[in-house]
């Protein structure tokens, strides 16, 4: 899967196309499958190196945040695969 670089601004501005984290997002619970996907997604974003809660919003870190997407983004590129996604960030 291609997307776009994620970059500081997409989390600190409005735009009518999803930005590539949306995307990104996206994808990710697609590959989770019918199993926990928000657990996944988490999982993924802290495997990448977000390391604030889910409750803390990407636009607080958007510096953080782009370079944790941009991980998942390269990751995604090479492989679909829940298993080699997280194996590939250094998580599970």
């Amino acid at each position: 899967m291609e997307f776009q670089e994620s970059r500081a601004e997409h989390f600190t501005s409005i735009s009518r196309e999803p930005p590539p984290h949306v995307l990104i997002e996206r994808a990710l619970i697609q590959i989770a499958g019918d199993g926990d996907a928000a657990k996944f997604r988490n999982e993924v974003l802290a495997a990448a190196g977000w390391k604030h809660s889910n409750l803390i919003s990407f636009g607080k870190y958007p510096d953080q945040a782009a370079s944790a997407f941009n991980r998942i983004r390269a990751v995604l590129a090479q492989t679909q695969d829940k298993g080699a996604v997280m194996a590939s960030l250094g998580g599970g």
